[in-house]
């Protein structure tokens, strides 16, 4: 993705409003200049949280390995250390709703239960509290991660590429007991069943006249899996 570094300085806070097209994206700082940035639409956003809605089929950004191969076919510590190339496909599955909460080191993505055929399959995404530029939002991943089960019921996902990623030098030991703990505040979180988990979320249904958003005109990939 071509010139980069001037997209994402920092906005002055911009709010936006129900149904306006934003980019959601993640930077990697051990793979600069590669990107995964998701188009999505904006359902609500005040000092207390940004609700996004990501389509099903929408084209996204995401990193793959230099050959083109998926991160998930290397071993070990080479799952983050491997040289990456930057990829495009289209997000598989039902739409999800993601909810973001300034200064929070998580965010949490919707997804719809097949039993209940609502919402209410939860996602913790561990991650760099989001900051704003004027066309989206910017994070990082924590590659540690929460499954929540609708009942409340939840289990740590990835702990083992946490500890590739510490191998691979990604993250420092001192990072890691960040991560650790910004995941013990998060079930703190789930334990209360605070917001967003406690929101109408779960019911929201997206405006049928949405329009799909895409990726910008000057985004670039090596591999299409689109």
């Amino acid at each position: 993705m071509s010139g980069a570094g001037s997209q994402y300085e920092r906005a002055d806070e911009p709010r936006w409003r129900y149904g306006d097209q934003i980019l959601w994206t993640y930077t990697n700082p051990a793979h600069p200049g590669l990107y995964d940035q998701r188009p999505v639409t904006v359902i609500a956003d005040d000092e207390n949280h940004l609700a996004v809605w990501l389509e099903s089929g929408t084209r996204m950004l995401h990193h793959v390995l230099a050959d083109g191969s998926g991160i998930r076919t290397a071993d070990g510590p080479a799952r983050f250390g491997a040289p990456r190339a930057q990829g495009l496909k289209r997000w598989q599955g039902p739409g999800i709703v993601a909810v973001f909460q300034p200064g929070a080191a998580y965010s949490v993505w919707f997804f719809e239960n097949l039993d209940s055929a609502r919402r209410d399959s939860f996602y913790v995404n561990l991650e760099d509290p989001f900051t704003r530029f004027d066309r989206g939002i910017l994070t990082s991943d924590h590659v540690l991660d929460i499954v929540v089960d609708s009942d409340g019921t939840y289990r740590l996902k990835d702990e083992d590429e946490l500890e590739f990623a510490r191998e691979a030098g990604m993250f420092s030991d001192e990072k890691v007991a960040r991560i650790r703990a910004a995941a013990n505040s998060a079930i703190d979180d789930i334990r209360a069943w605070a917001f967003p988990f406690d929101s109408d979320y779960p019911d929201f249904q997206p405006d049928p006249d949405w329009p799909m958003p895409d990726l910008p005109t000057e985004a670039t990939w090596d591999f299409d899996a689109s």
